[in-house]
């Protein structure tokens, strides 16, 4: 019998992904567009990528049963 999957773990999963995601994109436009290139804000925006990123495929992956 398939056990339902957690809603918040479900709800955590997709807004961790949609903030990241959304991290992703400032950190690109800034790079590209970005008149001064800031070592701090770079960083800080891929720390906050990686880790929001992670931990939405992580909670999608447990919803999902894998």
């Amino acid at each position: 019998m398939a056990s339902l999957p957690s809603l918040s773990i479900w709800i955590f999963g997709w807004i961790f992904l949609f903030v990241g995601l959304t991290s992703l994109i400032v950190l690109i436009v800034y790079s590209k567009y970005g008149r001064e290139v800031s070592v701090r804000l770079s960083v800080i925006s891929i720390v906050v990528t990686s880790i929001f990123l992670g931990f939405a495929f992580h909670f999608l992956l447990l919803s999902w049963g894998l």
